[in-house]
């Protein structure tokens, strides 16, 4: 029973140094936040910060890489191309970023990390170049800046949803995602079909 009770306070702990990161990081990028800020925003002292992450970059990419592989999951189906469905599964993603709003709002912020919505971006990116090139005799390179117009308009409409307060359900945003991905590679004529 003690190990539980370690247990608990652990994970306390953590999210009370993440969530003082994200609120600092509401106002300026992770480079211009001290450790010290850090602390003083979770009613921690420095030594209860350093056993868990090095600095706040280290804080910053821990919380990353749980998201990114919580989308990843998500992604799973389409990423083995195993004739998922393709709606069910940028739903799955869409459900999972609104599940965790207050994160991701932050993390696509103007003072977020860039790094981060290129990851986001790279999750799906050889599944995607895979297919084009089983469906498609296009252009290979001319599908790398296909997939990037996608991505990127896909992270922009996410921002809007998360920054409008998410009014719209995650099923009606994963559906218009697909609409104007697919709307976009119709009108540049390197439609390999969506499936």
């Amino acid at each position: 029973m003690p190990g539980r009770k370690q247990d608990a306070r652990v994970r306390y702990t953590k999210m009370v140094i993440r969530q003082a990161l994200l609120e600092l990081m509401g106002t300026k990028p992770v480079a211009k936040i001290t450790v010290t800020e850090i602390c003083e925003r979770a009613g921690i002292n420095r030594a209860t910060f350093y056993s868990h992450y090095a600095d706040p970059t280290d804080l910053l990419q821990s919380i990353e890489a749980e998201l990114i592989e919580g989308i990843s999951v998500r992604a799973q189906p389409a990423l083995s191309g195993g004739g998922s469905d393709i709606l069910a599964t940028f739903n799955g993603i869409v459900e999972y970023i609104r599940d965790n709003a207050g994160i991701c709002r932050v993390l696509l912020s103007d003072t977020g990390d860039a790094g981060f919505q290129n990851q986001v971006v790279n999750v799906m990116e050889k599944r995607y170049l895979d297919f084009w090139y089983s469906a498609s005799s296009g252009d290979a390179e001319e599908a790398a800046y296909a997939y990037t117009y996608i991505a990127l308009g896909s992270v922009g409409v996410l921002r809007k949803w998360l920054d409008g307060g998410m009014k719209k359900p995650a099923a009606e945003i994963a559906g218009l995602i697909l609409r104007l991905s697919a709307s976009g590679l119709a009108l540049a004529g390197n439609e390999p079909g969506v499936s």
